[in-house]
């Protein structure tokens, strides 16, 4: 996989009562996603809180985030989500120059593999 240019990070913060459907409706947004030419992954995460979830999607240019801006399942989700949720969501689009990947500090010994 390529490294990302563009890196969006969304905070949605769900109407109480309304966590499953809203967790229908961002999965439909991410399988989506993910079928799209550059998005190189797009993950809705949640935690403990019951509503709050986390959107994080990688792109390899500004190009292919705004083609997911304009499919279908972004406009359904767009149409559907001001129902759903208690306040605007926080996102961040963060524009890469370069990415570090780092090294696995304790690679693992092949002899004690078995």
């Amino acid at each position: 996989m390529s490294d990302p240019q563009i890196i969006l990070a969304a905070d949605v913060h769900g109407l109480a009562g309304s966590r499953s459907e809203l967790d229908g409706l961002l999965s439909e947004l991410a399988d989506g996603a993910n079928g799209e030419q550059g998005c190189l992954s797009f993950r809705v995460l949640n935690d403990d809180d019951p509503g709050e979830f986390v959107l994080l999607a990688s792109w390899s240019s500004e190009d292919a985030l705004r083609a997911h801006y304009d499919s279908p399942h972004y406009r359904r989700y767009r149409e559907q989500v001001g129902l759903l949720i208690a306040r605007p969501r926080d996102v961040a689009v963060h524009h890469l120059e370069t990415t570090v990947h780092a090294l696995d500090p304790n690679p693992p010994d092949p002899g004690e593999l078995g």
